[in-house]
């Protein structure tokens, strides 16, 4: 889901078809949560600035 949101491959697409409501996306709380710990990691903070986007934003549009 991460990449998804940060980088434009086939991920990518996928969360597209699910803006535009031709998929559906399946999560979990735990999930959820993983993908929380992951994206506070000091790393993602260059790659999050570059995508014009913030942590909140990010998990906002998987929930």
């Amino acid at each position: 889901m991460l990449s998804g949101l940060l980088w434009h491959g086939a991920p990518h697409v996928l969360l597209e078809h699910v803006r535009a409501g031709t998929l559906g996306l399946v999560s979990s709380p735990a999930i959820l949560a993983e993908l929380e710990n992951v994206i506070a990691r000091p790393k993602f903070d260059v790659i999050l600035a570059r995508s014009n986007t913030s942590r909140e934003i990010a998990l906002a549009e998987l929930r």
